[in-house]
């Protein structure tokens, strides 16, 4: 059950914000999960210049290969926020926490066990292939 804030300067429109929940949604099933994924946009108080985005993603622990899929999902991401909002690799924080399976309630039934939602870590998106 991937949770995901990305804050975005407060100049980004409704229209971008919507696509980049949606862009977003699609980065997290292809690096940690590929089910359950709740991602909300939001922004903050910035001038006109700034570019910087700020992305909190928790993830239930136990999948395994958290580096990796830390990489391949700041690639991912910074590919749709380039395109979107102009940002630059050095204006992306990424911050990936983990949480625990009883952390966690929702009005849904029992999430899927990790390794049936769990995109392999071969299928990820490796640094040397996304520059």
């Amino acid at each position: 059950m991937p949770i995901v804030r990305v804050d975005v300067p407060e100049w980004v429109s409704h229209e971008q914000r919507l696509e980049i929940r949606e862009e977003m949604h699609g980065c997290i099933a292809r690096t940690w999960f590929k089910e359950h994924i709740w991602v909300a946009v939001r922004d903050y108080t910035s001038r006109p210049e700034e570019r910087m985005i700020i992305m909190t993603a928790e993830f239930r622990s136990g999948r395994g290969h958290e580096q990796e899929r830390a990489e391949a999902l700041f690639e991912e991401a910074h590919e749709v926020l380039a395109r979107i909002v102009g940002t630059k690799r050095d204006e992306l924080i990424v911050l990936c926490r983990k949480f625990e399976q009883e952390d966690c309630i929702s009005a849904g039934g029992q999430l899927p066990p990790l390794s049936e939602a769990t995109p392999p870590v071969e299928s990820l998106r490796k640094r040397s292939e996304a520059a």
